[in-house]
């Protein structure tokens, strides 16, 4: 297998990692919203909008608010099902770069 291809399927199966662990993460981001909802959210101001853990006075220094729970289930839904469908082809990528030298 030549060395170039090696590295292609490496970068595929480290990107499907990392895609992988952003829907796991907004997943967790989700769940957790459930135990502390004053905290944790999908937030959003001018400048920001992100899934993530956010106390009174950071809020206040970035401009953001929460936004409702309902929006925050939605867009995970939509996100871990793209984060899912993407780690899935890159993962089939990257075994088709690994089994092209056998």
């Amino acid at each position: 297998m030549p060395a170039l291809a090696k590295l292609k399927a490496s970068g595929q199966l480290v990107a499907a990692a990392l895609v992988a662990l952003v829907g796991l993460l907004v997943g967790l981001t989700a769940a957790w919203h459930a135990v502390d909802p004053e905290h944790v959210g999908l937030w959003s101001g001018p400048q920001s909008f992100f899934f993530g853990v956010l106390d009174d006075r950071m809020a206040a220094h970035i401009d953001a608010h929460q936004l409702p729970a309902s929006t925050l289930y939605a867009a995970t839904v939509m996100v871990v099902g793209i984060c899912f469908f993407v780690a899935r082809e890159l993962l089939g990528f990257a075994r088709a770069g690994f089994g092209r030298g056998r």
